[in-house]
């Protein structure tokens, strides 16, 4: 009689910030839902510290560790961190998600599953590219699954299937960029109507988070990438811009404009914690309207840099920005 091999079930996945579930009193993220929909004999999840503040992903990964064996969904739970500076760079991502597979044991009787519906869209397009390339193992591919959201109809776990016309990843730079720009719905901004879309969605701004917003996509437009802040205040000809989309947008609310005018009026530029406190609003906005991280990294406004020399800006290209209406040079 010929011995069977067992075969041992490994999930893979980085930790999103939809994974948090019961932390921020939601319900369960990607990652338990996909192992409720589907058993595995172990679990490693991959999770990095954020650049942004208030996101704890170590915090995210060991209550998801907690819950896992609790419920009893895999026998072994393991996080690690990757050291990866910037979410958004796909050089980097790929290299640091290479060199830890390369260190898992491999072999026929060993299936590796990665959830590519956590994490940044780079990290996605990194599991799908690793999967493509046959970087991962040639002689026992790494499997993809997306997760269907709930809210949708019953969830369930669907194979991803690699479109074999991807490059090899000598041409991972110019593809990724494709890839992205496939991906990306366009945002749509109505002057007229002071209105914003993104695919078919509206996100909800303020008249004032609507001129900031604009603003950014103009900076887009006009290839100047990101706004620079170096001192306690904005810039005069930011105050200048949203005055005058103010004005276009909304021309019967003159009151609202009072104060920016009198900013105006003394040369001043609007102070950075107001400024902030209207980026931190309506990337919220846009976060809980488009509600999938992969594409709210792309939409909202964005800082790098450090304190006193802080570049603010968006990720989405400029073929994917559309406004309509009155438009004046920037």
């Amino acid at each position: 009689m010929v011995e069977m091999k067992q075969i041992k079930n490994i999930f893979l996945s980085f930790v999103g910030n939809n994974d948090a579930g019961k932390l921020i009193k939601q319900n369960d993220g990607v990652i338990l839902t996909a192992l409720t929909n589907q058993k595995f004999n172990e679990v490693i999840l991959l999770w990095n510290k954020a650049s942004r503040t208030g996101i704890n992903y170590l915090q995210i990964s060991t209550y998801l560790k907690k819950e896992i064996l609790k419920r009893k969904l895999a026998q072994k739970v393991t996080l690690v961190e990757l050291k990866i500076k910037d979410v958004t760079d796909h050089n980097e991502i790929y290299s640091s998600l290479k060199s830890f597979t390369d260190q898992l044991p491999k072999s026929e009787s060993i299936n590796y599953t990665a959830a590519i519906s956590s994490g940044t869209p780079a990290m996605q397009v990194c599991w799908i590219l690793l999967a493509e390339s046959g970087d991962f193992s040639e002689t026992n591919p790494l499997k993809l699954i997306k997760v269907k959201d709930p809210k949708f109809g019953k969830s369930e776990n669907i194979p991803v299937k690699i479109d074999t016309s991807l490059p090899k990843i000598i041409r991972l730079k110019e593809e990724l960029e494709n890839l992205k720009e496939g991906f990306l719905p366009v945002v749509r901004i109505d002057v007229e109507k002071g209105e914003v879309f993104i695919g078919e969605q509206q996100i909800p701004l303020s008249p004032i988070e609507f001129c900031y917003y604009r603003y950014f996509l103009e900076l887009v437009l006009a290839e100047k990438s990101t706004e620079k802040i170096s001192s306690l205040e904005t810039s005069l000809h930011f105050v200048e811009k949203i005055f005058q989309y103010h004005e276009e947008s909304f021309p019967v609310m003159d009151l609202a404009r009072v104060e920016i005018k009198k900013l105006l009026k003394d040369g001043m530029g609007i102070a950075i914690s107001t400024f902030r406190v209207n980026i931190s609003k309506l990337n919220k906005k846009i976060k809980t309207t488009l509600d999938e991280e992969n594409l709210s990294t792309y939409y909202e406004i964005s800082s790098t840099g450090i304190r006193g020399a802080k570049f603010y800006g968006t990720q989405i290209p400029s073929k994917k920005i559309k406004i309509e209406g009155q438009c004046l040079a920037f």
